[in-house]
């Protein structure tokens, strides 16, 4: 038997009004997946033993995926899990930390001046933000929002040991479905 966490069940109730004003905008079409919102929630809960604080169901690059906002039960971070709804396995866990955070620090080779250059390399633009990011194995990276001609939004990752950019992400490629819950805390 899977037991849904007290939380996601409170904040299910809260979601109904979103839901609702959602659903009146445009109609809600809800992608077919191979692995629903639960199974993908018992693969985090089984990797990362934790108090599911959202759910939302995204379409990144066609692909549908339910991002979990957890907080784990031994440390008390709060971490993104994301899950591919087609292959029920967990493929991104990170958290947002702040720049002095021990965790980005202990890694961080490169500043955040050096990380932009690099950005700015690859997707040319406005840097709009800067984030610190870490994963769960130690890893650390800037996660930067530039803003390209024709306002094209481009998220930018720049290890912070090497300096190397490890990924991009077209921000208008992302299409939230719903969310289940919210930032209370």
């Amino acid at each position: 038997m899977f037991r849904v966490p007290v939380s996601l069940a409170r904040a299910a109730i809260g979601a109904v009004a979103v839901t609702a004003v959602s659903a009146s905008a445009q109609s809600l079409d809800i992608p077919k997946t191979a692995y629903s919102m639960e199974q993908c929630m018992g693969a985090v809960l089984a990797a990362y033993p934790a108090t599911v604080l959202s759910v939302e169901m995204e379409i990144e690059g066609g692909v549908p995926y339910y991002e979990f906002e957890i907080r784990t039960l031994l440390d008390g971070h709060r971490w993104e899990a994301e899950c591919n709804a087609n292959t029920g396995k967990v493929e991104k866990v990170e958290r947002d930390v702040k720049p002095d955070d021990p965790a980005f620090t202990a890694v961080a080779r490169v500043t955040a001046a050096q990380a932009l250059k690099a950005a700015l390399a690859k997707v040319p633009g406005r840097p709009i933000e800067v984030e610190y990011e870490v994963s769960p194995d130690g890893r650390a990276w800037y996660e930067f929002t530039i803003t390209q001609a024709g306002g094209r939004p481009m998220e930018v990752m720049v290890d912070a040991a090497t300096g190397t950019v490890i990924g991009t992400e077209d921000e208008r490629a992302e299409v939230e479905i719903y969310r289940i819950g919210g930032d209370d805390d």
